[in-house]
């Protein structure tokens, strides 16, 4: 069994797939819009995310614009606009329509870290009704939906970060004129009590034409943001790095998924770390431009957007982008009741002049 096909039995075993929820990120609430359509109305034009501002914009506590709706921007009308991978078609009853699954990070007993698969759903596919352990969504292109029982659809979009806690009945999708990506993190072991385990149920297509669906209530990412996720208002300069970075959480260690918490790290131009060893090791997940990763002794790792690089407790790496773009990336340290960091020298500028922007023939996939 490959590690597709493993994923897949795991993913579609427990029910899972992308969903919404509250997030822990302070709340602001977007101008909403509503999703109306009819069967009378034109299939090329049901269920399409129109978002019409409202003339006061909302703000968050530092005075900046909240992002409603990404419009053209955030609709990807070609799976090729889509920045982390797509997969292996999944064929199952569990879907409506055409959705994908790329493993991330499988559960193993070196990093301790919940399974993480990348679910991405072409315009129109969507999963049915469901519930299962806790999960983390992190919104990586597109636009769909989530919506949980008894509660209006809510409108995702490439950023929203959301914490489902366990059993909570619902479904996620893709708008009909967007494909739609998302980073699942979820708890794998959940077993629901006697009592709570709930049948799949599909969303029909009148439920689907005839939603009425508003911008998700705890969307963080402003206007002027250049990347995936939210990057931090102002750089930090520290010691260990070689120029400005930005870190910022996305998630704190009290998760639905019980993952430890999420950071958020953006590099400038050029902008690397020192070596370093975490106790605990750390993953890393690539969102924007071009970076490496570093084993000591092992060749240099060029990331790309969607790629995950490990390294285990105690063992010494370092990381950052490449000299033309920022790079940025999740970070997670894992296994965090091992808290010791030691820090070390970093390569040289010349050694960073020198590294590939490209992988090598070996690498790409």
């Amino acid at each position: 069994m490959n590690k597709y096909t493993a994923a897949a039995a795991v993913l579609l075993a427990a029910g899972l797939t992308a969903c919404a929820g509250n997030n822990t990120a302070p709340a602001t609430r977007a101008a909403q819009t509503e999703i109306s359509t009819t069967a009378e109305t034109d299939p090329a034009e049901r269920g399409t995310v129109e978002v019409s501002a409202s003339e006061e914009s909302a703000t968050d506590d530092a005075g900046n614009e909240i992002i409603a709706a990404k419009n053209a921007s955030g609709i990807v009308t070609d799976s090729g606009q889509l920045t982390f991978p797509i997969g292996i078609k999944l064929e199952s009853p569990s879907f409506t329509g055409t959705a994908y699954l790329e493993p991330m990070i499988n559960n193993d007993e070196v990093y301790n870290f919940p399974q993480t698969n990348n679910i991405t759903f072409e315009p129109g596919a969507r999963s049915s009704w469901h519930s299962h352990g806790g999960m983390i969504i992190l919104v990586t292109g597109g636009v769909g939906y989530y919506q949980e029982e008894g509660k209006p659809a809510q409108i995702i979009r490439e950023g929203d970060v959301i914490n489902i806690e366990p059993g909570v009945r619902h479904w996620h999708g893709a708008t009909p004129d967007s494909w739609f990506s998302q980073l699942v993190i979820y708890d794998s072991h959940y077993t629901p009590e006697d009592g709570e385990a709930q049948e799949e149920e599909p969303v029909t297509e009148e439920e689907y034409n005839n939603l009425t669906a508003e911008e998700y209530a705890e969307r963080t990412v402003t206007a002027d943001n250049e990347f995936m996720f939210e990057r931090a208002p102002e750089a930090a300069v520290m010691e260990t790095f070689s120029g400005p970075a930005y870190v910022s959480q996305l998630i704190g260690a009290d998760n639905a998924a019980g993952a430890p918490e999420l950071h958020y790290v953006v590099f400038d131009e050029g902008v690397v770390n020192n070596w370093h060893i975490h106790e605990g090791g750390q993953i890393l997940i690539a969102t924007d431009g071009v970076g490496y990763h570093q084993i000591e002794g092992e060749p240099v790792q060029v990331l790309y957007p969607g790629d995950v690089a490990l390294c285990p407790p105690g063992v010494k790496h370092w990381h950052g982008g490449s000299a033309d773009t920022q790079f940025a990336h999740i970070a997670v340290n894992t296994n965090p009741e091992l808290t010791g960091l030691e820090w070390f020298d970093r390569i040289t500028e010349e050694e960073h002049a020198s590294l590939p922007t490209e992988k090598p023939e070996d690498a790409a996939e």
